[in-house]
């Protein structure tokens, strides 16, 4: 009897996970001793960090997306469309069900299928959202957006955390000052603010450098904005404490949940993600604890950091783990919370250099001082395109 691997998710953790354990079970498969599934309603791969550079046009869709086909190996028995499209897991009896009532059974289960943006979450958001976290084409909508920008309060408003790649809007608020200042040239016509859901923006360090570069380049930041409505008409958002303020152009980062199947299926907490043990990453939550169901990316406990450096080190420590549990020598591997935030303070131009920086931690171990820097730019830059031909390919 075949030893079945069962992947919900064909997404950057996924995918590593998939690459990884078919290179090292590849005579197995051979001998159809094991096989690993991967399920995905997609088959085509965006890396959605490059959302944050599509309104700017530093990346282009070609850059930023790729066929599956060509990034998970042939090793994996792959299903997308309604044969991929998970509608509830059963736990209980190792049994995941498809839109098109096809059922997988499986021995072990890796559950990575990202998290959503939940736009209803938020009375009025409908009515005026503007964001480049959901979609390509949300991202170019930004683009045009921002190219009309001649005055005014400009508001970029994170609803809540957690949200996937919380450094996100961070990067996309420094972008747009250098685009104002340096390309469109008016910036000071524009109020830009920061609406923040929490005290500090990140780690210690994280915090005193962004909070610094925020003061140099006149960016208002209103922290504890937890977003409760929006007022489309009056323009007005108003905080879960009661603040008020207004806007001329909002931009907003939604708040986010795990995906709907697994909210059906029971699975998720009171916070709404999926419980794990911090280290080994194995499925704790209301349906019970298994030992055999690992949890990460996007959907991941909310204590998590949802950052695409953390999961890579957790698809690293399930890969492992798997191979492990396949070959039975009882060892685990620990996730010890390695993840960090690309940070980009400046914005290259015709004029001007960009700067960036990717700072990084873990748990315990918080980010050193440090700044942005020229060549911090162009690696960050450099990344996207590495991205696809060994990150995903789990070969780092």
């Amino acid at each position: 009897m075949k030893e079945r691997i069962l992947i919900l998710g064909a997404g950057y953790a996924g995918s590593v996970v998939a690459n990884i354990l078919a290179r090292e079970f590849r005579n197995r498969i051979a001998r159809e001793e094991l096989k690993i599934t991967i399920l995905d309603k997609s088959d085509t791969s965006i890396n959605q960090g490059g959302f944050t550079f599509i309104p700017f046009d530093l990346y282009t869709p070609e850059d930023i997306t790729r066929s599956r086909k060509k990034l998970i190996s042939p090793r994996v028995k792959a299903f997308y469309g309604k044969n991929g499209e998970v509608t509830s897991v059963d736990l209980q009896n190792k049994e995941v069900t498809v839109r098109s009532g096809k059922k997988y059974s499986y021995e072990h289960l890796v559950v990575a299928m990202g998290c959503r943006a939940d736009v209803d979450a938020v009375p009025g958001l409908t009515d005026d959202l503007n964001t480049f976290y959901t979609s390509l084409e949300d991202a170019f909508k930004v683009r045009d957006i921002i190219r009309k920008i001649n005055g005014g309060r400009v508001a970029i408003s994170v609803a809540s955390m957690p949200v996937p790649c919380p450094g996100a809007p961070i990067k996309f608020t420094f972008m747009l000052d250098s685009y104002l200042r340096n390309v469109k040239k008016n910036r000071d016509d524009v109020q830009l603010t920061l609406f923040w859901p929490m005290e500090p923006i990140g780690p210690p360090e994280f915090n005193k450098m962004v909070s610094e570069q925020f003061k140099e380049k006149n960016v208002e930041v209103i922290r504890n904005f937890q977003l409760s409505s929006i007022d489309a008409t009056a323009k007005m958002l108003t905080s879960k404490n009661g603040e008020i303020a207004n806007y001329d152009l909002l931009i907003t980062i939604p708040p986010h949940k795990a995906p709907q199947p697994l909210i059906d299926s029971g699975l998720t907490d009171e916070k709404g993600w999926l419980s794990a043990n911090e280290t080994t990453l194995q499925y704790r939550g209301p349906a019970g604890n298994f030992d055999n169901v690992y949890v990460l990316g996007d959907l991941g406990p909310a204590q998590i950091l949802k950052t695409g450096i953390g999961a890579h080190y957790q698809a690293l420590a399930v890969s492992q783990n798997l191979i492990n549990d396949v070959y039975g020598n009882g060892m685990k591997t620990h996730y010890e919370g390695e993840t960090g935030c690309p940070i980009v303070t400046d914005m290259e131009t015709q004029t001007t250099p960009g700067k960036g920086y990717i700072a990084t931690w873990k748990y315990g171990v918080p980010p050193a001082p440090f700044k942005t820097t020229e060549i911090g730019w162009y690696l960050y830059r450099m990344y996207y395109h590495i991205h696809w031909d060994a990150s995903v390919k789990g070969l780092f």
